[in-house]
């Protein structure tokens, strides 16, 4: 459309990644697909070499990541506005910055003119108090969400706003489950407030920011600001262990009233669940069960993966690798996976149930089997107990 000789005006402001079907060579239903995929990867390659945009291209078959992960670690600073071909681009709103997916022809006029029209949205406010009980993580507090608000319509192409005193007390790994999660809400974005510890976490990850920078940039809700969608309270020490039961993340219901559910595969992985403080969560339940003398459960099939390289390197640095080698763990490289129906811990057939941190459960999107929505805790503790199981 725009000629042999177009440019990007900004090259710098663009990045390439390839994570989303990085394993989809081997799996039986994108075998009719290798070929087109293969298009895809070479037209990739063509334009970053054109435009010399940020590359994050796989080496040696292994991806650096999921673009969502790379991006926060790498990039994503609070008050930016961030688009991307993918709907889980939200993810970036737990940096207090401004991110959602666009379509592809939305994005091709976005690349060649550098900017994008936008239609301020409707908000909607989550005040959380309290802190979690340590059998629970912020991919509880988004099952309950999904269950009380999304199925509702409440959050509906709103902007998801999380805030309050109980934010601080959830990490930024963990705000990023939050955010990444509107999209299954429905929602147009997710964003939490910026505070001190947004900036800690950023000069941790990036040696080129300063904190007077990043204390600058944050951005806080405006006094007497209106939500068309209301302002919730939530106190997260009445949230529970939960799972979104098949085939909808809105499908929410309690751990401790599920009854026995026996399972054939956990997995723990993607944009959700394969940050850093997510491979903690995996670690602590394997670690607590090897001490006991326990095994993963007879006949089930434990994997995880990593969102990115520098989460693999902590992992290794934390001596998680060899835990997970001692449990019989299955670990998979970092890059998209059984989530898009990619890779190992896809199900093979309509018996068998999955239980998996990651965040949609639609009917034949990880494979045609009974997929239940968890949290880290609740999928390795599933993993040991043959069964969905909360950690304890």
């Amino acid at each position: 459309e725009f000629g042999q000789n177009y440019q990007l005006k900004n090259p710098d402001k663009f990045a390439v990644f390839e994570d989303h079907l990085i394993y989809a060579g081997g799996v039986k239903k994108m075998a009719p697909h290798i070929n087109k995929i293969q298009i895809l990867r070479n037209l990739q390659k063509d334009f970053q070499k054109h435009t010399g945009v940020r590359d994050y291209s796989a080496k040696n078959g292994v991806s650096p990541g999921i673009c969502h992960e790379v991006a926060r670690q790498d990039f994503i600073e609070p008050a930016d506005f961030i688009l991307a071909t993918d709907s889980h681009t939200c993810m970036g709103g737990g940096l207090n910055a401004f991110c959602y997916g666009v379509g592809a022809t939305e994005y091709a006029a976005l690349a060649y003119f550098g900017v994008a029209q936008v239609k301020v949205p409707e908000s909607i406010r989550f005040e959380f108090g309290g802190k979690l009980a340590k059998n629970c993580t912020a991919k509880d507090i988004m099952l309950y969400i999904l269950l009380n608000f999304a199925k509702k319509g409440l959050t509906l192409n709103r902007c998801m706003e999380f805030g309050g005193e109980g934010l601080a007390n959830l990490s930024l790994d963990e705000r990023a489950t939050l955010c990444n999660m509107a999209t299954e809400c429905s929602a147009k974005t997710g964003i939490c407030e910026g505070d001190e510890k947004t900036t800690q976490w950023l000069l941790q990850q990036r040696s080129n920011l300063t904190k007077e920078k990043l204390t600058k940039k944050l951005i806080k809700p405006d006094k007497n600001s209106f939500y068309h969608g209301g302002v919730h309270q939530i106190d997260l020490g009445k949230i529970k262990p939960m799972v979104a039961k098949p085939s909808d993340p809105t499908n929410g219901a309690l751990v401790s009233e599920l009854g026995e559910i026996k399972i054939d595969i956990a997995y723990g992985g993607s944009c959700t669940a394969g940050k850093f403080e997510d491979f903690d969560f995996y670690a602590k339940v394997v670690k607590e069960n090897l001490a006991k003398g326990k095994r993963i459960a007879k006949n089930v099939q434990f994997f995880i993966q990593f969102g990115s390289s520098k989460v693999k390197k902590y992992a290794i640095q934390k001596g998680y690798m060899k835990l997970f080698q001692r449990a019989g763990v299955k670990v998979i490289d970092p890059g998209c996976g059984a989530c898009i129906g990619c890779g190992p811990g896809v199900s093979e057939n309509k018996e068998q149930v999955v239980v998996s941190a990651i965040n949609r459960n639609f009917e034949g999107r990880s494979g045609p089997g009974k997929l239940y929505l968890a949290s880290p805790l609740t999928v390795a503790s599933s993993a040991f107990a043959g069964k969905i199981a909360m950690h304890t």
